[in-house]
């Protein structure tokens, strides 16, 4: 009898991670196609780079601001505004023209259509903080101290970007309503986790907001990892928040996106 309830479990086991495998290669498809789909339309360089480009060069015209800050920011920012663009319209774009159904009625849960398209805009946050970070660091004159660490804090913070973006976009009815609430979310954020000023310098009740906002935990984990003075609990913190982030935002896009198709 013992036997058969381990062969039984091992059964089980394997039909989950069976299960679960599928689904991750369906959500890669998705995320191929929206990465065809949606890449290289203009507002999601527009909001991906010139904005926080601009912003960096608001912040560095006063000459104070310390680069390893600048550089942890404006690459948090960059990773922030492209994937919170692209998932504004993966989504709200595609119910308008009718082709989100095509996906409701193929042999896939919402949770995996709704990583599917996460996925998507992490992999353009990549791109973006790999085409910032890196030529930002030599223009300023940064070392990146731990260049393995900061690309997982680049990977972790880039899929509870587009994880956060994804809920604009299943909530809104029209690619305009989607990008006014990204703004809504972004901008706040962008001026509250110390991106370009140092969190410690915050009066503490901000700072206390700040610990509500991936961003902080972005800009915070980028910036032990170029200055070299990584602390390995404070940078495992700041990954689990960052991971935690994205299975709330995740878990909230799902239950928007069932709410909405009821």
């Amino acid at each position: 009898m013992s036997w058969q309830l381990k062969k039984n479990k091992a059964r089980r086991l394997q039909t989950l991670v069976k299960s679960w495998t599928d689904s991750l290669v369906k959500a890669f498809y998705i995320a191929l196609k929206d990465a065809r789909v949606y890449y290289f339309k203009a507002p999601n360089f527009t909001f991906g780079l010139l904005i926080p480009v601009a912003l960096y060069l608001a912040f560095s015209m006063a000459g104070n601001v310390s680069p390893v800050l600048i550089v942890a920011g404006l690459s948090s920012l960059a990773m922030l505004f492209g994937t919170t663009s692209i998932e504004a319209v993966a989504v709200v774009l595609e119910k308008q023209t009718g082709t989100f159904d095509r996906l409701l009625v193929a042999p896939v849960s919402l949770f995996t259509i709704i990583l599917g398209k996460t996925i998507a805009g992490f992999l353009f946050g990549l791109i973006l903080a790999g085409i910032t970070i890196f030529p930002l660091a030599a223009l300023s004159g940064v070392t990146v101290m731990n260049p393995l660490l900061a690309v997982i804090a680049i990977a972790f913070a880039s899929m509870a970007f587009s994880a956060l973006g994804i809920i604009t976009s299943v909530y809104a009815n029209w690619v305009p309503d989607a990008q006014m609430y990204s703004n809504f979310l972004r901008f706040p954020m962008a001026f509250l986790s110390g991106t370009f000023i140092a969190l410690e310098t915050y009066p503490f009740q901000l700072q206390v907001v700040a610990r509500f906002l991936p961003l902080t935990y972005s800009v915070e984990a980028l910036r032990s990892c170029i200055s070299n003075s990584a602390v390995a609990n404070i940078y495992v913190i700041d990954i689990a928040a960052l991971f935690l982030f994205t299975l709330v935002f995740l878990a909230i896009a799902t239950a928007v996106l069932k709410k909405r198709l009821a």
